[in-house]
């Protein structure tokens, strides 16, 4: 089966700590690594998340705290699918999870092929909420697939454009005040990410208005929450919907 990154808010159900990674540790300022694969403390992994942490806060103008994000890497599927059963039952199987707790910020994942998209997809869910009181479902997971590869800023996701472009070609169309519905991840499928991804995208990239009423909405959720940002970009472009259709169709094109 094919594993997934996720997110989850799920409590943490075991009494001890027996079953996590513990055969290495690598602690720097903001990122606490504990792994049962070997990794030297400047090994390029390490350094990609603290570059991506500075990235994501200058991106989205964030005021970053002091909290660390602790990852832990297991060594096999067997023993990281070990612990989310005992810990997490009811998860599905993914590849990777960040958990969010008023004690802890953790990503737990599995030493595989795509190790660094799956880290930096968690790990952005670190950084979110480790600067941020509410993030909605909906952006936190696309921003999250915004940072997952590392590209060059403004470079759409050749994989997300091309399936929403095919789908939209047999009469798909974006629709963001379904997405601001969603509250369980259990909800999303892999077409929800996409939207989600292609939402972040075209707000920081379109115009500077669009940019701004991102940046805003996740920067101050008190305002987040009394008005969603569909209706806020209603304001600014006049169908929001339709210019993502056109963005989609244009930049497939071009891509």
């Amino acid at each position: 089966m094919s594993l997934q990154p996720g997110c989850t808010n799920s409590t943490f159900r075991g009494n001890n700590d027996d079953d996590i990674p513990g055969k290495y540790r690598i602690k720097t300022k903001h990122v606490i690594l504990h792994s049962d694969v070997k990794l030297d403390s400047d090994d390029p992994l390490i350094e990609e998340l603290k570059e991506l942490r500075q990235q994501i806060a200058q991106t989205l103008e964030l005021k970053l705290g002091e909290k660390q994000v602790e990852v832990f890497m297991f060594k096999d599927e067997t023993s990281y699918h070990k612990f989310l059963t005992n810990h997490y039952p009811g998860l599905p199987p993914r590849r990777a999870y960040f958990v969010g707790t008023s004690r802890k910020l953790a990503v737990y994942t599995v030493w595989t092929d795509r190790i660094r998209e799956d880290l930096r997809h968690e790990f952005t869910h670190g950084v979110l909420h480790s600067a941020l009181p509410a993030v909605p479902l909906w952006l936190d997971e696309g921003l999250a697939e915004y940072f997952e590869l590392s590209t060059a800023a403004g470079i759409p996701r050749a994989d997300y454009l091309s399936e929403l472009a095919r789908i939209q070609h047999n009469g798909w169309k974006p629709n963001l005040k379904r997405l601001e519905r969603l509250d369980a991840v259990g909800e999303m499928q892999r077409l929800d990410y996409a939207e989600s991804w292609a939402w972040v995208h075209w707000m920081l990239h379109n115009n500077p208005q669009t940019r701004r009423s991102l940046l805003d909405y996740a920067n101050y959720p008190e305002r987040a929450a009394a008005l969603p940002l569909s209706k806020r970009l209603a304001k600014i472009i006049p169908s929001p919907e339709q210019a993502l259709t056109e963005w989609i169709g244009q930049s497939s094109i071009n891509n």
